[in-house]
């Protein structure tokens, strides 16, 4: 394990974007686009004011698990314990996409004093 890994075992996602709701046993995160770029570009193709990602399976447990306590490592083992995975597979699985709600701006990580 890589010293940064291990760090980021210890990091406690936090939401940044609370606009979701529960639908099927999914999350669909809802996106509104009401910039006056994204107003523009509306009205030019005709599109929706409102956008949604659905996550399915390991998205949706990872986000329902996302609650300003919980760290990553915690979330990683309550995969565990839904799904038959070594540790060592989920990990890896969590992290990118933890990273990828990171990247996203979606969630951030709790800061510590």
């Amino acid at each position: 394990m890589k010293k940064n890994e291990k760090n980021f075992l210890d990091v406690i996602p936090v939401k940044l974007h609370l606009n979701y709701k529960k639908q099927n046993g999914n999350i669909h995160l809802i996106f509104i686009h009401d910039s006056l770029l994204q107003k523009f570009l509306r009205w030019m193709t005709k599109k929706s004011s409102t956008s949604s990602l659905e996550l399915e399976g390991l998205g949706s447990v990872v986000w329902e698990n996302i609650d300003g306590k919980n760290t990553v490592y915690d979330i990683i083992n309550i995969l565990l314990e839904k799904e038959k995975d070594s540790y060592e597979s989920m990990q890896k699985r969590v992290f990118m996409f933890v990273r990828l709600l990171k990247n996203k701006k979606i969630i951030d990580f709790k800061k510590f004093d």
